[in-house]
């Protein structure tokens, strides 16, 4: 019996709309998990109806992930939110990814630009710029900052300009 240790394996996480999580290896889906915590260095994760632990290292967009005595090195995909949930397709409605709300970078009433950045959501230590589909006018805000917001839900409204 070897007690050599098993090398790294690479993986890609990409998060879907729904705030659900892949892990993938060379283009495969092969895991959907659930963020159940995430402190400084463990994450706790729900998989298969089974909550479990890892221990993590952040290095750029890489993340080192120790699971069940295998590390797991990681390209981060999450970085920046789904579109669809940034932005819908110049509705003047942006929509929340996960997260926890870092900064609201406009008010009622301001003048914006398409792809102008209107809030900031932070997310397993990251943050992510979501920005308007269409320049107008800020109508509406729904959150205020340190808000905690789920996938989908409408944080700004923009009225376009005519």
């Amino acid at each position: 019996m070897s007690c050599r240790p098993r090398g790294v394996e690479e993986i890609e996480i990409v998060r879907e709309r729904d705030g659900c999580y892949i892990a993938g290896h060379n283009g495969e889906q092969q895991r959907r998990f659930e963020i159940e915590e995430l402190t400084g260095d463990t994450i706790r994760f729900l998989e298969s109806r089974v909550i479990e632990r890892a221990r993590f290292l952040r290095d750029g967009d890489r993340l080192h992930i120790l699971h069940r005595g295998v590390t797991h090195s990681v390209q981060d995909l999450t970085l920046t939110p789904p579109a669809a949930a940034a932005t819908n397709d110049g509705d003047g409605k942006v929509r929340a990814a996960n997260g926890r709300v870092a900064a609201v970078l406009v008010k009622p009433g301001d003048k914006v630009a398409a792809g102008q950045a209107v809030m900031t959501l932070e997310a397993m230590k990251m943050e992510h710029v979501h920005t308007a589909g269409v320049a107008g006018t800020v109508s509406t805000i729904d959150v205020a900052e340190g808000e905690q917001v789920t996938t989908g839900k409408i944080v700004v409204e923009i009225e376009a300009a005519a």
